[in-house]
């Protein structure tokens, strides 16, 4: 036993009426009789899978809207691509973005200087920048939970934005390997 859905009232009340007009402008859009039914047979496929469908205010318009997209969708899928050219694309030197051993490298170097930088943080100001530049948590949620006010929590998070932007144009400006001398010195 068929169920008449509601869009199927809505689809035969509202669409089907003007099946003439939209097979026109269909015709007006592509110049070919065939092309003009499949334009509009699938711009009536598509009104089933909308989800909005009961707040198109005015479907006449909204169908004809939906077969001039659904042309220049065609008309762009048609292009013709001339495939000798790409038969002699042997002369283009296309780039390898995948980055080299010195790039991962450097890259992991980076990220562990930044997660050195972020551990030398004071205590308070690292809680609450991981938990909301790195673990992605709401601002409110992480005052609430370290019962603090908005207001400490944003002081906190400034400071060490502020900590660590300084921390790092210190270690950019000190020359290369001053920093490991430190750190052996440490030791």
């Amino acid at each position: 036993m068929p169920v008449i859905r509601p869009i199927d009232i809505w689809f035969a009340d509202e669409v089907l009426p003007h099946e003439d007009r939209f097979f026109a402008a269909a015709l007006r859009i592509c110049g070919a009789r065939e092309e003009a039914e499949d334009l509009v047979q699938e711009a009536f496929a598509r009104l089933f899978t909308l989800d909005g469908w009961a707040a198109i205010d005015n479907p006449r318009a909204y169908v004809i809207r939906m077969l001039r997209h659904i042309a220049i969708e065609r008309f762009r899928r048609q292009r013709i691509v001339d495939f000798r050219q790409l038969a002699d694309a042997d002369h283009l030197a296309l780039a390898d973005d995948t980055p080299d051993q010195h790039r991962i490298i450097a890259g992991r170097d980076g990220l562990r200087r930044v997660a050195d930088l972020i551990a030398g943080l004071p205590e308070r100001c690292r809680t609450v920048f991981v938990r909301r530049r790195i673990e992605g948590e709401s601002s409110r949620a992480i005052a609430q939970d370290l019962g603090i006010s908005l207001s400490t929590y944003e002081k906190r998070l400034a400071r060490a934005i502020e900590l660590l932007s300084r921390a790092r144009l210190d270690a950019e400006a000190e020359p290369h390997g001053a920093g490991d001398a430190q750190a052996q010195r440490k030791r």
